[in-house]
């Protein structure tokens, strides 16, 4: 052991070596949890994207079935369809939006997530006589219903896809 005039430096080198153990610890962590976020934001994206898409094919095959039951009848003006669709409130821990929009007989089903950035289009088809009135509604529990030609306005009737 050196002895300098104000005493020894053994006790520096124990600090030194504890306070970089620490900085070195800190900065692994750090980028642990940089890297570990990115992962898990990612997942829930993917997760919410799945989700999405499920809940739209769902959608689209009740749209469908309402839009097969209105081209078939034999009198509109007496059809009756109240489709009442249980749907989740939330994916992945988050609100949603649907927006139905259609043109002639093609038509998307758009879900919007409101904390991930994920958005899932669906497209559906429809009869040719059959409209699809454009709607933004909240995610949730749906109601899909059949509309009847008003007397003398010249439409087909419509289908509604409405909040419950």
């Amino acid at each position: 052991m050196r002895e300098t005039p104000g005493g020894t430096d053994r006790a520096v080198s124990v600090t030194v070596g504890y306070v970089m153990t620490l900085a070195i610890s800190t900065l692994l962590l750090s980028g642990l949890f940089v890297a570990g976020g990115s992962f898990v934001e990612t997942q829930r994206e993917r997760a919410a994207q799945g989700e999405l898409t499920v809940v739209g094919e769902r959608i689209a095959a009740d749209i469908g079935t309402v839009d097969r039951l209105a081209a078939n009848a034999a009198s509109r003006e007496d059809l009756t369809v109240d489709r009442p669709v249980t749907l989740p409130d939330r994916v992945s821990g988050t609100g949603y939006r649907v927006r139905v929009t259609a043109d002639d007989t093609r038509g998307t089903i758009a879900l919007e997530s409101d904390r991930t950035d994920v958005t899932v289009e669906v497209p559906f088809r429809t009869s040719e006589n059959v409209a699809i009135e454009n709607a933004t509604v909240d995610g949730g529990d749906l109601r899909i219903r059949w509309e009847s030609p008003d007397e003398g306005a010249g439409t087909n009737g419509t289908v509604v896809v409405s909040e419950r």
